[in-house]
């Protein structure tokens, strides 16, 4: 199997969901945006989280999946990133309450099944990372116990 990197529309793990980092890179070279590093550095960390994350385009800005979308980057700022986090395209009805440790109080709910986390700059999300991360890793977590393995 190629590298991650080198993969084009297959699937990542077991999803069905295309897996496109290409139409992602061919997003960001094409991106016109103050914070375009700071979005290649996050897709980074994000994807970094665990193998099985795949990645695409998905509501016009690069997103992230297991089996459905689970982040969505939002780009309509000029002086920050937010990261969107969610359980989906439809709501569901969650088989328990998403519970995420949140010690660094990154996140800002918006709904039972939907947060996000605004990053201010390459400082701010630098700063953020493990904790960030932390957070990912219990998203993906709590996806799997939706979705299954």
């Amino acid at each position: 199997m190629p590298p991650r990197s080198a993969q084009s529309k297959s699937t990542a793990g077991n999803t069905g969901v295309p897996h496109d980092p290409a139409a992602v890179d061919a997003y960001i070279r094409s991106l016109d945006h103050p914070l375009k590093a700071e979005l290649e550095k996050l897709r980074r960390l994000i994807l970094g989280v665990h193998p099985d994350i795949g990645e695409g385009i998905k509501w016009n800005a690069p997103s992230f999946h297991l089996h459905d979308y689970f982040a969505t980057t939002n780009l309509r700022a000029n002086d920050h990133l937010m990261l969107v986090l969610h359980t989906g395209a439809k709501v569901k009805k969650l088989p328990e309450p998403l519970r995420i440790d949140d010690p660094s109080g990154l996140l800002t709910w918006h709904a039972p099944d939907r947060a996000s986390i605004r990053l201010a700059g390459m400082h701010d999300l630098t700063e953020k990372s493990a904790a960030l991360t932390r957070i990912v890793d219990q998203w993906v977590t709590f996806m799997r116990k939706v979705h299954g393995p």
